[in-house]
Parts: C-alpha cells; structure tokens; sequence
C-alpha cells in the first residue's frame, strides 16, 4: 500500500471488477488507451486472472482517503529487474474527479516506490501524441520525450502517432 497526502493506493483486487470495467467503458477512457474497445467482466476476470502470475506486473487501486471513493488505477508492467526499467501507466476514471492533481499525485508515489524500493534506473510510457493533457503531465512530473513512433496505431478510422517518453532514476526529483 502506497499513501500520499489525499490518496491511498492500495493493490488491485478481485472486488475492484466492476468499478475497472466501469472505467474502461468510457468512450473517453477508450479513445486514449490502446486497446479498440471497451471491456467485459469475463475479459477482466480472464486478465486478472493471468496478472496474478505475472511477476512483471503491479496494479494498484488509487482512492481518495477524505471519501474512500476508488477513482482509478495505476500500475508498472513489463518489469524487467535486471536491465532495472519498467512501464507505467495510469488511468483516472471518475470523470468528477479529474482535473484535482489526483493523476499526478498518484504518478509521484508510484515513481518513488519503482525507483527506492523496486530499485528500477527507468520507466517508460507510450503516449497518443495528440493526448496533450497527459504529455503535460508526463513532463511535469520529468518524463522527456524519447521518439515518436509515426501513425503507429490505427484507431478511430485515423493512424495516430504515439509519443514514447522515459524518466531516469537519477533524473527524479521528489
């Protein structure tokens, strides 16, 4: 369990299907993921399922400690502890709730947590370039832009570009 001063992050559980699928149903949740459609329980049940053999992968529950209301989910995937580097991704689904800092809140204590405790040098992230209030944020919190991967995904009847960006252990500032 993660805590910051408005928020708890807490690992992701079996009891967190309906509100995780709830979110990734959003058609503007949607268009910012990479994934092409939304999600059903057997298809979350099924994912979860398999994360919970996955040693590559952490998932947490972000809630805000003033009301208990879960408002999202951050995690690092595709952890690789020998060359230290991981990616990560966060996902706030409460429309009420953005726009409060809770996304970048929630990013500086899972960055600390990967870099004192899990020991990793580097996280990365992939972006849609045109999703500007991320790439935003991202750079506040020092992530600098590594390339661009030019019209990579195909989405929305359009190819996208994606932004690819990465913090360095000795880059973070807490």
């Amino acid at each position: 369990m993660l805590e910051t001063h408005r928020l708890m992050l807490r690992l992701l559980t079996e009891q967190d299907e309906h509100e995780v699928v709830a979110w990734r149903n959003q058609s503007d949740i949607i268009n910012n993921l990479f994934s092409y459609k939304g999600l059903t329980i057997n298809e979350h049940r099924q994912w979860y399922t398999n994360y919970l053999k996955d040693d590559t992968r952490i998932e947490f529950v972000i809630t805000v400690k003033e009301s208990e209301q879960k408002i999202g989910t951050i995690g690092l995937s595709s952890i690789d502890y020998r060359n230290q580097i991981a990616e990560y991704g966060v996902l706030l689904g409460t429309k009420q709730e953005r726009g409060k800092g809770y996304a970048q809140e929630a990013s500086v204590a899972i960055l600390e947590y990967a870099f004192s405790e899990l020991n990793l040098y580097k996280i990365k992230l992939k972006v849609f370039t045109d999703n500007m209030d991320a790439v935003k944020m991202y750079q506040k919190l020092g992530f600098v832009k590594e390339g661009t991967l030019r019209r990579e995904v195909y989405k929305n009847g359009t190819f996208k570009d994606v932004t690819l960006m990465a913090i360095l252990k000795d880059e973070w500032v807490n």
